[in-house]
C-alpha cells in the first residue's frame, strides 16, 4: 500500500470517527447566540422575493452583515425554530470538509518544506503523514465543539472554509514554478483577493487571511517567496501588505479612544489587553491537555485583569507572550516551526483577542488559529530521526489523539441534552452568572422553582449588583407567590445604578407580560412601569441606543395595554430615535389607522428620516417604496370608511 493510499485511508477513517463522535449532539438544542442571530428567519416569508431577501439580510446592524452565512441558514428555514438537527448537520458537514482542506494545505506546504536529500517516496510518505496528523488533531480536538455545535458559529466555519481555499490557491500560485507567471498571479489573487472577500462576507475575521499567508511566507515558504519573479513579488506585496497594515492601523487606532472607557462591558480596552494573554494560555491548556468538563459556552465568570498584578498571573502571562512573539520574530530562520506556531496563532487572534471590545472568552476563536501550531508540531514529530525518540513521540501523539477523542465524545453527549448542559456548565463554571441562570431556567421548567431560587440566591452572594440575577429572583418569587413590595423597591434601587449588561434586558419583557396578566399580585402593570423607568434613569442604559430603544419599545406595549395611544406613539418615537428600525413608523401608522387618524398615519410614513437606518438596511431595502404601498392601502381604507359613512347617513 502506497503512502498516499495509507494517508487517504487514514483521513477517511478520521472523518468517520469525527462524525461518530459528534453524532450524539446532532439532536441537541439551539443555544445561547443561536436565538437572537437566527430570529431573522422569522422575517422572511418568500426567499425568492428580492424584497424579503433584503429585509432578511439587513437584520444584522453592522456592515456588511455576514450575508453568506445568513444565506446559508435559509436552507434550513423550514426547521426553525423547532428542529436544530438540519442546522447542526450542515455545520458538521462543513467542519469535515474543512478537515479535508486542512489536510490538503498542510500536505502541500509540508512537501515543499521537507524537500531535501531524501527519496521521492520518503518525501511523499512524510508529507502525507504530517498532513494526516495535523488534520486529525484539528478535527478531533474538543475545543472545536462550540464552533461546530453552536449553530450560529456556521459563520466561523464558512469563514474558515474560504480562508483554507484561499490559502490553497495562494500556495499553489506561489509554489507552481512550472506554470506561466500570469497563471500563478491569478491563483494568488483568487486566493488572497476573492477568497478573502468571501471569508469576510461570512465573518469579519476573514480579513486576516493575508496574515495567515504572511506567517507561512515568513517561515516555511521563505525561500520560495525570495525566488519569486519581480512581477509576482509585487503581486504578492499588494495582496498581503495593504490588508495587514490596515488591520494593524485599525487596532492601534482604537487604543487611544477606548483605552480607559468601559463602553458596554465591565472592562476597558486596557484591561482587555491585560486579560487576553491569560485567556490565550487557558485556550492552549484546553487544546493540549484535554479534560472533560472544561469546554462550553459560558465563560463570563472569567476574572478580568484590572492591573499587572491583579490577578498575579497577569504579568507572567503577558511577559511569556511578549517573549514568545519576540523570539519568533528574531529567530524566523533558526526556529521556523516555533515561529510558525506563534505567528499563526497570535495572528489569528488579532481581532477577537485584542482591542476590539468583544466578550473576553469564546473557545470557537481557536478554530482557524489552531491549525498553525498543530502543523508545526506534526512537522517536528515527523522530522525527528528514526529510533526510540521518534517511536516515543509517535506513541505520545497517539495517546494524545485518543484523549482528544474520549473528551470530545463525552462532551458531545452532554451537548445532546439541555439538562445535562445546565448541570455540567453550572458545576464547572460556578462563577458564571450565565451558567447558573441557565440551570435555574431548566429547574424552573421542570417545576422546581424552590430549588431554582436556592441556586440563584447562592450565586447572587458573589454578584449582588447583577441585574439579571435580581430580575430572575423576582420571577421565581412571583411563581412561588411570596414576592413582597420590598423586593420591587430593592430591584428598582439596583436598576438605577447597575453597570450595563446587554443580557440583563432579556427578562424585562417577561416581567411586563406577568404584570399585564395579573398573575403576581405585587408585580402589577404599574409596578412594571416603575421598573422600566428606573432602568431608564440609569445613564448607562439611557445613553445606550439599543438598550434605551428596547426599553421604550416595551413601554409602548404597556401604553397599548392601557389604551393610551398618545403615549404609545411617543414611546415609539423614542424607540426610533434611540435605535432606528424601519418597522417602527409602520407600527405607529397601524395604531393611528386603528384610531381612524389616517392623515397622521400617512404623515408618519412619509416623514420618517430613513437616513438614520443602518447602512446595510438602506443598501438592501427600499423602505420608502414599502411605505408608499402602505399609504395606498391607508388611502383605500379611508375612502371605504367615507363611503360607509355616506351610506349610513
Amino acid at each position: 500500500m502506497s503512502a498516499r493510499t495509507r494517508a487517504l485511508l487514514g483521513l477517511t477513517l478520521t472523518l468517520l470517527v469525527c462524525a461518530l463522535l459528534y453524532w450524539p449532539a446532532m439532536h441537541g438544542p439551539f443555544l445561547f447566540d443561536d436565538f437572537p442571530n437566527l430570529a431573522a428567519l422569522d422575517s422572511i416569508e418568500h426567499p425568492s422575493s428580492w424584497r424579503d431577501l433584503g429585509v432578511y439580510l439587513s437584520q444584522p446592524r453592522n456592515f456588511p452583515g455576514r450575508p453568506l452565512a445568513m444565506l446559508s441558514f435559509l436552507l434550513q428555514k423550514a426547521s426553525w425554530p423547532d428542529h436544530p438537527f438540519p442546522f447542526r448537520l450542515i455545520n458538521l458537514g462543513i467542519h469535515l470538509f474543512n478537515g479535508i482542506l486542512v489536510f490538503a494545505l498542510v500536505e502541500r506546504v509540508s512537501r515543499r518544506w521537507l524537500s531535501g536529500p531524501s527519496t521521492p517516496d520518503s518525501l511523499n510518505a512524510r508529507a502525507w503523514l504530517v498532513a494526516w496528523l495535523t488534520a486529525a488533531a484539528w478535527l478531533l480536538n474538543p475545543i472545536q465543539l462550540s464552533g461546530v455545535l453552536l449553530v450560529v458559529q456556521r459563520m466561523t466555519l464558512l469563514m474558515a472554509m474560504f480562508m483554507l481555499l484561499g490559502l490553497l490557491a495562494y500556495v499553489q500560485g506561489l509554489l507552481a514554478t512550472e506554470r506561466p507567471t500570469w497563471r500563478r498571479g491569478t491563483l494568488m489573487a483568487l486566493g488572497l483577493g476573492v477568497c478573502m472577500g468571501l471569508a469576510f462576507l461570512s465573518k469579519e475575521n476573514g480579513i486576516l487571511l493575508p496574515i495567515y499567508a504572511l506567517a507561512l511566507d515568513a517561515t516555511l515558504l521563505r525561500s520560495d517567496v525570495q525566488r519569486l519573479p519581480p512581477a509576482l513579488a509585487w503581486v504578492r506585496r499588494l495582496l498581503i501588505w495593504p490588508v495587514t497594515l490596515f488591520v494593524a492601523a485599525y487596532l492601534i487606532w482604537t487604543l487611544p479612544a477606548e483605552w480607559g472607557h468601559a463602553s458596554t462591558r465591565d472592562f476597558t480596552v486596557g484591561q482587555r489587553l491585560l486579560t487576553e494573554p491569560r485567556i490565550l494560555f487557558d485556550y492552549l491548556g484546553k487544546i493540549f491537555l484535554p479534560r472533560f468538563g472544561l469546554y462550553g459556552l459560558y465563560h463570563d465568570g472569567y476574572i478580568v485583569s484590572r492591573n499587572l498584578l491583579s490577578p498575579w498571573t497577569t504579568l507572567p502571562a503577558l511577559l511569556v507572550l511578549i517573549g514568545a512573539l519576540a523570539a519568533a520574530l528574531a529567530w524566523l530562520r533558526r526556529w521556523p516551526l516555533f515561529a510558525l506556531a506563534v505567528l499563526w496563532y497570535l495572528g489569528g487572534q488579532l481581532i477577537e483577542s485584542s482591542t476590539v471590545m468583544l466578550e473576553l472568552y469564546f473557545e470557537h476563536r481557536n478554530y482557524m488559529p489552531l491549525i498553525g501550531p498543530l502543523m508545526a508540531l506534526a512537522l517536528f514529530v515527523v522530522r525527528q530521526p528514526g529510533g526510540q525518540q521518534r517511536r516515543l513521540l509517535y506513541l505520545g501523539t497517539g495517546l494524545w489523539l485518543l484523549a482528544c477523542c474520549i473528551t470530545t465524545a463525552l462532551s458531545a453527549r452532554v451537548y445532546a441534552s439541555e439538562d445535562r448542559l445546565a448541570l455540567v456548565w453550572a458545576n464547572t463554571q460556578p462563577d458564571s452568572v450565565r451558567a447558573q441562570t441557565y440551570l435555574t431556567d431548566r429547574l424552573y421548567k421542570h417545576g422546581q422553582p424552590a430549588t431554582a431560587l436556592q441556586v440563584l440566591e447562592k450565586v447572587a452572594q458573589g454578584h449582588r449588583n447583577d441585574i439579571s440575577l435580581a430580575i430572575d429572583r423576582i420571577l421565581l418569587k412571583c411563581v412561588q407567590n411570596d414576592l413582597v413590595q420590598a423586593d420591587i423597591e430593592r430591584l428598582n434601587s439596583l436598576l438605577r445604578t447597575a453597570s450595563f449588561r446587554q443580557a440583563q434586558l432579556e427578562n424585562l419583557e417577561t416581567l411586563r407580560t406577568i404584570g399585564a396578566q395579573g398573575t403576581c399580585p405585587v408585580l402589577t402593570s404599574d409596578a412594571w412601569l416603575g421598573i422600566a423607568d428606573a432602568l431608564l434613569s440609569n445613564p448607562e442604559y439611557r445613553n445606550n441606543g439599543m438598550a434605551a430603544g428596547f426599553i421604550h419599545y416595551q413601554k409602548h406595549y404597556w401604553a397599548v395595554s392601557q389604551g393610551n395611544l398618545g403615549m404609545a406613539i411617543h414611546e415609539l418615537d423614542l424607540t426610533y430615535q434611540n435605535d432606528p428600525d424601519a418597522n417602527v413608523p409602520r407600527l405607529q401608522a397601524k395604531y393611528l389607522v386603528s384610531a381612524h387618524l389616517y392623515d397622521r398615519a400617512i404623515g408618519v410614513l412619509r416623514g420618517t428620516d430613513y437616513t438614520r437606518l443602518p447602512l446595510l438596511r438602506r443598501l438592501l431595502v427600499d423602505d420608502r417604496a414599502i411605505n408608499e404601498a402602505e399609504i395606498l392601502e391607508i388611502e383605500k381604507m379611508r375612502k371605504n370608511g367615507r363611503n360607509a359613512s355616506e351610506k349610513a347617513g
